[in-house]
């Protein structure tokens, strides 16, 4: 049991850091924002991916919304924005 609870909470430590807000200079980026004030905030990104909407699963019927997620990187991290119907779902934040 504690070899678990060690295993789990190193896992946690190297894990990807996941908000709903990000601090960029004086001001702060949240979840809600629009894609200008991102661009605005951040600037262009390196790379842009676009999620589909599904609507099948195997044997069920899974709902997801389409989605884009932006990524930046900076100063030696990571940036992940997400976007969910023309707005900011999440922000991620790797080393």
């Amino acid at each position: 049991m504690r070899i678990i609870l060690l295993a789990g909470l190193w896992l946690l430590a190297f894990s990807a850091f996941a908000s709903d807000t990000l601090r960029v200079g004086s001001r702060l980026l949240v979840a809600g924002d629009s894609p200008a004030q991102v661009r605005e905030l951040l600037g262009r990104p390196s790379r842009v991916t676009h999620q589909r909407a599904r609507r099948h699963g195997r044997g069920a019927v899974v709902i997801t919304p389409a989605s884009e997620r932006w990524v930046y990187r900076r100063d030696g991290s990571e940036i992940t924005v997400t976007m969910i119907d023309g707005e900011v779902a999440e922000i991620e934040q790797r080393p």
